[in-house]
């Protein structure tokens, strides 16, 4: 797959990180987790928190079709992907990954205007289940930023357009 880098932290030599290409399927698949975010029930924040976590449980449980109806039909991202692309990535990680295990940290929902909401957040995969951010070392965690852009499509809050980078398991211990 990818290369292999030795990772340090305070001192201590931790396992190495894979490099490799995360594919848009699992931004989708886990960039769409766990919020934990007060806001009014019937505001922005709220329905997209909802939304988080309902994508975070579907995810796990390998339901593709509740993962579906969260993508715009209208889906275009930096990368050239649509939405039948970004379909057919999630079926895919769902049949190669039996077991599917997310721990999030959302950084914020941030409303751009009245239909257009940003979402920055922190996900963190694993084959097995994890109960903390401090776990995330010793079960091999690959850990990403998911930049998510939710739009009203048919009065529904969809993604719309997902960027990703690396993540660095500390950033999730860092407050």
């Amino acid at each position: 797959m990818g290369a292999q880098a030795a990772v340090t932290t305070a001192g201590r030599r931790v396992r190495p990180v894979r490099t490799r290409r995360c594919p848009l399927g699992v931004v989708l698949l886990c960039g769409l987790t766990t919020a934990a975010c007060p806001a009014p029930d019937d505001s922005p924040e709220a329905q997209i928190s909802g939304l988080i976590s309902q994508a975070e449980r579907a995810a796990e449980a390998h339901d593709i079709g509740a993962l579906k109806q969260l993508v715009a039909h209208d889906y275009r991202d930096e990368r050239g992907y649509d939405r039948s692309s970004v379909v057919r990535l999630m079926q895919a990680y769902l049949i190669r990954h039996r077991s599917i295990h997310l721990l999030s940290k959302v950084l914020r929902i941030t409303p751009i205007t009245p239909d257009l909401v940003d979402t920055p957040i922190l996900v963190a995969m694993a084959g097995r289940r994890h109960q903390s951010a401090d776990e995330l070392w010793d079960i091999r965690a690959d850990a990403y930023r998911f930049d998510l852009r939710w739009g009203l499509d048919g009065g529904e809050w969809r993604v719309t357009a997902a960027s990703w980078r690396r993540a660095s398991v500390d950033d999730f211990i860092a407050d």
